[in-house]
């Protein structure tokens, strides 16, 4: 191997050894690849224009109306119908099992059974709180699915108290559930569907047990809006 000076020069010629390298090569060879990268920014830029990204197919900066998030278009032409809003809710009994219904009240299904108002979340989550005393197990929280077709399957869970005369009434007497498959209809005011009430020990904390009684009927819900 032949090492050779280093030579200054106009040109600054760097020699090393059995390999010349000039200066203005390197940063030529970095100027295309800063010039390469900003032509790819630029391309990105544009088509920004029409994309929110290289590779997100929505305009950019426009809103994405989904009717999961805004139930003000579910009754817009060409648009899936959305449960997502604030309903009043009438339940109806057709099956009892043992319910334990006040003496005062016993009926043969079909009855009423509940009412409440019932709030659906597009995050998938749900709130209800009925036509009760909070011994009665008033408010429960629920987790739902879109099954499509404007119609969706609910799981809830909440709580009832012993009533004052029976025991404390800040100990919790039973654990209740209540699975629904609703389907909202083509105006988006107004859902229909069927329910399946089930009442389970104090302990028994997720409802999967047997339960002591349960309740089968139909619902029938109308939105609440704004106006």
């Amino acid at each position: 191997m032949k090492s050779i000076q280093l030579q200054e020069s106009a040109s600054s010629t760097y020699f090393l050894p059995n390999r010349v390298v000039r200066p203005f090569v390197l940063r030529g060879a970095r100027f295309f690849a800063l010039a390469a990268l900003l032509a790819l920014g630029l391309m990105c830029t544009a088509r920004g224009a029409n994309a929110a990204g290289c590779a997100v197919p929505y305009a950019a900066g426009s809103p994405v109306l989904s009717p999961l998030v805004n139930p003000r278009l579910a009754g817009e032409p060409n648009q899936p119908r959305s449960i997502v809003g604030l309903w009043h809710v009438n339940y109806t009994a057709n099956y009892d099992n043992n319910f334990p219904l006040p003496p005062a009240s016993q009926a043969t299904p079909p009855f009423p059974f509940l009412e409440s108002y019932k709030t659906w979340h597009a995050d998938g989550t749900e709130f209800e709180n009925a036509f009760l005393p909070p011994s009665g197990g008033n408010v429960c929280f629920g987790v739902w699915e879109d099954l499509g077709h404007g119609t969706v399957k609910l799981h809830h869970i909440g709580l009832m108290f012993n009533p004052d005369a029976t025991g404390p009434a800040d100990a919790v007497a039973n654990v209740f559930t209540v699975d629904e498959t609703d389907t909202v209809a083509p105006n988006g005011k107004t859902y229909t569907g069927t329910f399946d009430f089930k009442i389970f020990g104090p302990t028994d904390v997720f409802g999967t047990g047997t339960p002591v009684a349960e309740v089968r009927g139909t619902t029938a819900a109308t939105r609440i809006t704004v106006d």
